[in-house]
């Protein structure tokens, strides 16, 4: 089961999650990438994971949580809470996202712990792309 150990889950369930890995893993491009997971995904669970990837970015950049929030969540727009009709929105407009969703310092702090562990998937992911781009090449020199 390629290693995969983890008490959420059952051992049925990490079988089908390994697969669900795999086909991951096929994917040649991003933009493959991004089809597989817009079918995969909802948009706001797209927004979600884009949050958490943006917040990585911005903690290894040594930035402050209000820094994060700033950057990341949308500005408030008084003006912009009134559908085409002129009536007030309820948030849920059907076909779009709720892309105004504020990021939280719970999401932050959780990220952050995971950001922290050398052995964890964000680090690897960092430093995969840090490979690809030949960073790690120019900082062992």
């Amino acid at each position: 089961m390629d290693g995969i150990k983890d008490t959420h889950f059952t051992e049925s369930e990490l079988e089908e999650l390994t697969d669900l890995y795999n086909a991951m893993l096929t994917m040649r491009d991003s933009s493959e990438m991004h089809k597989f997971f817009v079918d995969l995904c909802s948009i706001n669970e797209l927004h979600s994971f884009l949050h958490r990837w943006q917040i990585v970015r911005r903690i290894e950049q040594g930035k402050s949580y209000e820094e994060i929030i700033k950057e990341i969540s949308p500005a408030d727009d008084p003006g912009d809470n009134k559908s085409e009709t002129g009536k007030k929105s309820t948030g849920r407009v059907r076909g779009k996202a709720r892309s105004s969703t504020k990021v939280s310092s719970t999401t932050i702090s959780r990220v952050k712990n995971c950001y922290v562990n050398p052995d964890g998937g964000y680090r690897t992911a960092l430093n995969r792309l840090k490979e690809a781009s030949g960073e790690n090449k120019e900082e062992n020199k």
